[in-house]
């Protein structure tokens, strides 16, 4: 399990260059909330990351076609598994 902030660190460091990094942090600070995930001090569990993941894809459909999106969402998923492993 990895820690909440280091996960958005990942999320928002693979969005921006598609979405600038304020969008990018706004938008995964956003649904965080939505979702109920706890950003300080706390771990995320598989499932949020998964539902998180979902929801920011849905979003990046509209900015770079839901191809893409998926690519970039299977990129972060790649990421954050090696961080796990690492």
């Amino acid at each position: 399990m990895a820690k909440t902030k280091d996960a958005l660190d990942t999320i928002v460091g693979m969005l921006s260059p598609y979405l600038g990094e304020t969008m990018a942090r706004a938008a995964a600070l956003a649904h965080c909330q939505k979702l109920g995930i706890v950003v300080e001090g706390a771990d995320i569990s598989r499932e949020q990351l998964d539902a998180l993941l979902r929801k920011l894809a849905q979003g990046m459909n509209i900015f770079v076609g839901r191809e893409k999106a998926a690519t970039v969402v299977g990129e972060i998923q790649a990421a954050m598994a090696a961080r796990a492993a690492s």
